[in-house]
C-alpha cells in the first residue's frame, strides 16, 4: 500500500527549511547619519515652490480678472506648507542623530534595541527560545541563539495518507528526523544573519546555535560571517557553508556538541 505525507504536515515540515525567505527590511545607518540639508537654510520642498514663484509670469489677462492673485496665494500656501514639512523633516532627523551616532559607535544597548525594534526573527517563537547579544566593537556583534530542541519541532510521526484517503500515522525514521532538524537549523542561522545585517552597521556576526535545556545547554553550531562574503543562495546550509564553521553533523545521530565556539576575543587576540 502507497502512502504520501498530508498536505497539512507536508506545509509544516516545508515552514521548518523557509524561514530564511522572510525578509527583514533594510537600515542604512550611514545614510541616516547624514544630514537631510543645511539647517537655517532653504529646505528641498520649500525650494521647490520658490522656483515655480520665480518662473511664475502672469498674462494680462490673469491680472485684469484677479487669477495672478490667486495663484500667488496659492503658491505662497504650498512654499509654507513646504517650509512646515522641511522644518518637520529636520526636527525628525535632529531628533534620531544621537541614537544614530550611537550605533555607528558600536553602543552595544542601542544595538540590541535595533535588533528588538526593527529585527522579527526574534518575533517568530518557531525559530527560537532566546537569543543573546554582545556587542565587541563598531565592525563586530556576537548572538547565541537558544535553538528548539529536535524533539520540540520534528515530529515523531508522519502523517501519511493513502490511496483511498484513510490517515495512516507512521514513526518518523531517525535519519529523517535528523536531516529535517539540520535544515531546519541552517534556515534559522540563516535568517538570523540576515536579520542582523539588515538592521545592524556590523561587518562581522559571530553566531552560536545552541541546545540544551536551561540549566544545562551547550553549542552545537558555531560560525563566523563576513557581510563581504555573505551571499544569500536558496538553500540556507549553501549559504552558511562558505564561511568559517564549526559544527559536527553525522547522518545517524545528528549534531555533536562543540567543546569550543568561535569567540572574538580569542580570535582576534589570535591574529594579533
Amino acid at each position: 500500500m502507497t502512502y504520501t505525507i498530508s498536505y497539512r504536515q507536508q506545509v509544516e515540515l516545508d515552514e521548518l527549511k523557509a524561514f530564511h525567505f522572510d525578509e527583514c527590511s533594510f537600515i542604512d545607518w550611514d545614510r541616516e547619519a547624514v544630514e537631510p540639508f543645511t539647517k537655517n537654510e532653504v529646505g528641498p520642498n520649500e525650494k521647490i515652490w520658490l522656483k515655480k514663484e520665480k518662473n511664475y509670469s502672469p498674462h494680462t489677462i490673469s491680472i485684469k480678472i484677479g487669477l495672478s492673485k490667486i495663484i500667488s496665494k496659492y503658491l505662497d500656501f504650498n512654499k509654507s506648507r513646504g517650509r512646515k514639512l522641511d522644518q518637520f523633516i529636520y526636527r525628525n532627523w535632529e531628533e534620531k542623530y544621537p541614537f544614530v551616532k550611537s550605533m555607528l559607535e558600536g553602543n552595544q544597548e542601542c544595538w540590541r534595541q535595533a535588533v528588538k525594534r526593527n529585527a522579527n526573527f526574534h518575533k517568530k517563537v518557531a525559530i527560537a527560545k532566546a537569543y543573546n547579544i554582545h556587542v565587541h566593537d563598531s565592525f563586530t556583534v556576537e548572538c547565541d541563539v537558544y535553538l528548539h530542541s529536535i524533539e520540540r519541532v520534528i515530529p515523531e510521526h508522519l502523517e501519511k495518507v493513502t490511496k483511498r484517503g484513510h490517515l495512516r500515522y507512521h514513526e518518523t525514521p531517525k535519519t529523517q528526523q535528523y536531516a529535517l532538524y539540520e535544515s531546519y537549523v541552517y534556515s534559522c542561522l540563516n535568517k538570523i544573519t540576515n536579520d542582523l545585517f539588515a538592521v545592524l552597521p556590523c561587518q562581522t556576526i559571530f553566531l552560536n546555535g545552541i541546545n540544551g535545556t536551561y540549566e544545562d545547554h551547550y553549542p552545537i553550531f558555531s560560525t563566523v560571517i563576513e557581510r563581504k562574503l555573505h551571499q544569500q543562495e536558496r538553500c540556507p546550509k549553501r549559504t552558511i557553508e562558505p564561511h568559517r564553521n564549526m559544527v559536527t553533523f553525522k547522518k545517524r545521530s545528528g549534531f555533536i556538541p562543540l567543546n569550543r565556539v568561535y569567540s572574538p576575543n580569542v580570535l582576534f587576540s589570535k591574529e594579533r
